[in-house]
């Protein structure tokens, strides 16, 4: 009898420590805390209110705008940064969703919180910055101020076979063009104050459907502006630099006096751009 007490102890003791290490073993540890976007590096300048956000174009590092931040800083507060994995901000987790302009936009908006950079913010969006810019004015109302979108990337570039196999990759990732279309096809800014530059480097059906596309951006606000940049390419910025500092500088403005910008009536013509008639399905 005390030989099988004996073995009856060692049997439980031996499922003791098997219990004990079953518990502590990786499988039954929580899991891991949800992936956090990682800081972006941003370059501020200059003094004053609104602050104007510079957002570059599709894998391109914000001091593209360099020289156009100078100039602009002597009129109010003006920033560009870098997106997740793009010049000098660190690319996103492996395991993070890739990014799309709605998450950048998010991003964009933690970051200048961080930093405590002053809301509310005049945003210009170039190129697929353009589509941060407009998430941005749909995902942070309550910070946007008024854009400047400057030859604006739309969804329609996604879904329209006539734009080719376009490589939607920024900071070294897909973007998840499904969110981007979900999201962004159907832009309503309110009577934000807009400004659209549409560059005229294209030729024959595709100039016809960008300047379409662009149309429909302006109609997306009741005070919005659209101009052509006249003989200039993708870039507005580097080709005709001082159109695009007068849109900014028309925002600007128009959000401190708390008025509208008014109709395009020739106010950019000695600066390389032709205002263009509101037609169809503007609303204002």
């Amino acid at each position: 009898m005390g030989a099988r007490l004996l073995t009856l102890l060692l049997v439980l003791s031996l499922a003791s420590a098997c219990s004990s290490d079953s518990s502590s073993s990786p499988s039954a540890t929580p899991s891991s805390a949800p992936t956090e976007t990682p800081a972006l590096a941003m370059t501020c300048a200059g003094e004053g209110t609104p602050t104007v956000v510079l957002e570059a174009g599709l894998n391109t590092s914000g001091d593209t705008f360099a020289a156009l931040a100078d100039t602009l800083a002597a009129t109010t507060r003006v920033c560009w940064s870098d997106r997740a994995g793009v010049g000098g901000s660190p690319a996103l987790p492996a395991d993070a969703p890739d990014p799309w302009p709605g998450s950048s936009a998010d991003a964009l908006a933690a970051e200048l919180e961080s930093r405590g950079e002053a809301a509310p913010y005049v945003v210009l969006g170039w190129s697929y910055g353009g589509m941060v810019a407009q998430a941005f004015a749909t995902r942070h109302a309550d910070l946007t101020a008024g854009l400047v979108l400057e030859d604006s990337s739309v969804p329609e570039q996604f879904t329209d076979p006539a734009w080719g196999d376009i490589a939607w990759v920024d900071g070294g990732r897909a973007v998840d063009e499904e969110e981007a279309v979900a999201e962004l096809s159907d832009v309503d800014l309110g009577d934000l104050p807009v400004v659209v530059l549409t560059a005229e480097e294209l030729t024959r059906k595709l100039r016809l459907l960008w300047e379409g596309y662009q149309e429909r951006l302006t109609a997306s606000s009741g005070d919005a502006v659209h101009a052509r940049a006249v003989g200039a390419g993708h870039a507005i910025h580097e080709s005709t630099p001082d159109l695009v500092a007068a849109a900014v500088v028309d925002v600007v403005e128009a959000v401190r006096a708390e008025a509208p910008l008014g109709p395009c009536d020739g106010r950019y013509d000695d600066l390389g751009g032709r205002c263009l008639s509101p037609v169809g399905g503007y609303r204002r």
